[in-house]
């Protein structure tokens, strides 16, 4: 447009992120499957411009990470491996950016779907028996295949069936139901191969029996959501509900089973690519995970509406969560990043070389481990950030004391812990801005008595698992 003798040219930030996003994660997808320096280096160039082009719309959490990581880069080229060392962690950092865009995604069609709204709504609206129950192991099946849309969608609709007719809010049912769905939801940490944190460990650790890795992550979160019923049953002993809940509502079945195919089709597709191919469970996912978006968003388009003409609402709805969506790429990448530049930088291999740990008992390892990332998260360090650093130096110690399947299953279990007893995770800050109730009340207040008892039945199962 001009204006005079000048001209004025308008910038779409969100399309040219979004292009850069996706960019992003083809190049990854490409280097991890066709290989060669020409696509590795391409992701790592472009996830720098994401960098750059997202921080006008990242928050001073992003800014900081990414002025570490500068400082860290630095250092990394000071190092005898120079180059190579840094090719490995940009390579890393790409990779998680590229993970949660393309699984993210899914938020896209699910945040459309009325089937994820009548199930959300029949959870919340249980009676109060089966409420607990209810939300928490609700919470926790969404968020195998919406992440954090789970919390997002959930915690809204936890307010709102708190309130009566004439709009006061039980204070205890909305309590109840808020930690509910913490308790839940963060325990899919330990087995859900739709999450960052077993993309993130699977990485890591490569000899590592997944099967076992899963059933003990499934068994330990039902014990866990048990657990936390019976501590939410004791902490209310003396405190019963001030308004009485009616009858159930009726099972939304179709919804359910639309909800379940996804679930399934999502679950079956990675399997059946990862048994053809021999990628990883994540990189797996990666495929699948936007081609289960764009089928499940042409699904839901409007009786007698062409497929092609309901499909060009998707660029738009993607533009409009791209801000959100690249401060997560970048905040998670750059967290990877920093991660495994430490180890890079600080001489773990000469500290770790003489450090003989085969007289130290198994359980004993693994249960510091989840002290570690949680007292990190206390002080605003991403879990991220010290399962990768740790995950590098126990692959430098010369005696492990346990099998890697349960160092990874520790450092989950402590990622979960940080999930609702640290005031600045992501599930908690998520839920503190939908309900504005502080991170700290959510956590310290409500939950870290639940994340003490849930630590100590940790240890329990440490001891059983090395004994």
């Amino acid at each position: 447009m001009q204006k005079g003798s000048r001209f004025v040219i308008s910038v779409n930030r969100p399309a040219i992120l979004s292009l850069i996003l996706i960019a992003v994660s083809a190049a990854v997808l490409g280097a991890n499957t066709v290989g060669g320096d020409v696509l590795s280096h391409a992701a790592r160039i472009l996830f720098c411009a994401l960098c750059v082009v997202g921080l006008a719309t990242s928050t001073i959490r992003e800014a900081l990470l990414l002025v570490a990581s500068l400082v860290l880069g630095f250092l990394i080229l000071r190092t005898s491996e120079g180059y190579e060392a840094l090719w490995v962690s940009m390579d890393l950092a790409a990779y998680f950016a590229a993970f949660i865009v393309l699984l993210t995604v899914l938020k896209i069609s699910a945040e459309r779907s009325r089937s994820v709204l009548a199930v959300g709504r029949f959870l919340t609206q249980q009676p109060t028996g089966r409420r607990f129950f209810a939300t928490a192991i609700g919470g926790h099946t969404l968020g195998v295949f919406l992440n954090f849309g789970a919390i997002s969608l959930m915690a809204p609709l936890i307010q709102q069936s708190a309130k009566d007719a004439s709009g006061h809010t039980d204070k205890a049912l909305e309590r109840r139901q808020l930690s509910a769905l913490l308790r839940g939801f963060a325990w899919i940490l330990l087995w859900a191969p739709t999450t960052l944190t077993q993309a993130v460990l699977l990485a890591l650790f490569v000899d590592v029996d997944v099967i076992t890795l899963i059933a003990l992550g499934i068994g330990t979160s039902f014990l866990m959501i048990m657990v936390g019923k019976a501590y939410d049953r004791f902490e209310w002993r003396d405190f019963p509900l001030s308004r009485a809940v009616g009858l159930a509502p009726k099972p939304p079945w179709r919804s359910l089973g639309i909800l379940g195919l996804v679930c399934t089709s999502l679950i079956l597709s990675s399997a059946f690519l990862k048994i053809a191919t021999g990628y990883s469970t994540a990189l797996s996912l990666m495929f699948v995970a936007p081609s289960v978006t764009i089928i499940w968003f042409a699904l839901q388009r409007p009786p007698g509406q062409r497929v092609a003409h309901h499909l060009k609402a998707f660029w738009p709805l993607l533009q409009k969560g791209t801000p959100g969506l690249a401060r997560s790429a970048i905040a998670l990448g750059l967290s990877g990043f920093i991660g495994r530049a430490l180890a890079e930088v600080l001489p773990v291999e000469s500290l770790t070389q003489d450090l003989d740990l085969s007289s130290v008992p198994g359980w004993l390892f693994l249960a510091v481990l989840p002290i570690l990332i949680t007292i990190g998260g206390q002080v605003a360090l991403s879990p991220i950030v010290l399962v990768v650093f740790l995950g590098q130096i126990v692959q430098t110690l010369p005696n492990l004391p346990v099998e890697q399947t349960y160092i990874v299953f520790a450092l989950s279990a402590g990622w979960a812990i940080s999930m609702f007893a640290s005031p600045n995770a992501t599930a908690t800050l998520l839920i503190s801005a939908t309900s504005r109730i502080p991170p700290t009340t959510l956590t310290w207040r409500w939950n870290l008595k639940y994340g003490l008892v849930s630590y100590a039945v940790l240890v329990l199962i440490f001891i059983l698992l090395t004994f």
